[in-house]
């Protein structure tokens, strides 16, 4: 038997041998828990786009929004923010 024909025969016992083979059809164990992973695929998502950390951010910006906002009100009701009559042109208020 030459050469070739000896690494034929040992290659094609090898592909035999790895198609017997197979896949396991045993208990498979997966890498964490899974009924966790499945209860929650998601652990770190409050709302269908934003995480918790988004949704902190986006209560900051409110209060800073509406903590400016009363200033401004503030202002209105205490006539502080009237433009001023120093302008050479008249200015709308």
């Amino acid at each position: 038997m030459n050469r070739r024909a000896r690494t034929a025969v040992i290659s094609s016992a090898s592909l035999g041998a790895l198609l017997l083979v197979g896949c396991s059809s045993g208990q498979v164990k997966h890498a964490g828990n899974v009924g966790k992973i499945r209860r929650n695929p998601s652990p770190a998502m409050m709302s269908l786009a934003k995480r918790g950390s988004d949704n902190q951010n986006s209560l900051a910006t409110m209060r800073d929004t509406n903590l400016r906002m009363i200033w401004e009100d503030g202002a209105r009701l205490l006539y502080i923010d009237r433009p001023t009559h120093l302008t050479p042109k008249p200015v709308a208020h």
